[in-house]
């Protein structure tokens, strides 16, 4: 059995956009630039396991075609932190007491928020009816 310093001499990864790409060194590779340095792994049906913390979908203009990792109940959240931190900008709209209402209620949904991922909620999962 290969030790784990054997696999990460071996063996190297990266991140490519939203792609997690694995390679393997080339130990036969001669000259030293980058080009045949790294090869595509040679090993067929090994297993990867891949440890990762997700993180959420960039926001984009088109809000309603835009998928979130938020749960619908939270979306006002967002709101709320946008209207404190407009009434925050200095000028005529410029409203302190305001900004601090908005704060808190950003605050209210936040801890509801922690309340809800603590309850370990399944998010898939589909029942298709089907006659005999």
């Amino acid at each position: 059995m290969a030790s784990i310093a054997d696999i990460q001499r071996k063996w190297r990864w990266f991140v490519d956009g939203e792609r997690l790409a694995v390679v393997e060194d080339n130990l036969s590779a001669t000259d030293e630039s980058i080009e045949g340095k790294y090869i595509s792994p040679s090993e067929a049906g090994a297993v990867l396991t891949v440890h990762y913390i997700a993180l959420g979908t960039p926001f984009t203009t088109n809000l309603e075609d835009t998928p979130t990792d938020i749960p619908a109940q939270f979306h006002e959240a967002l709101a709320f932190k946008v209207i404190a931190d407009l009434y925050r900008l200095p000028g005529e709209t410029m409203n302190l007491q305001l900004s601090q209402y908005y704060d808190q209620l950003y605050e209210i949904q936040v801890r509801e928020g922690k309340k809800y991922a603590k309850r370990n909620h399944m998010r898939s999962g589909v029942i298709t009816p089907h006659t005999y």
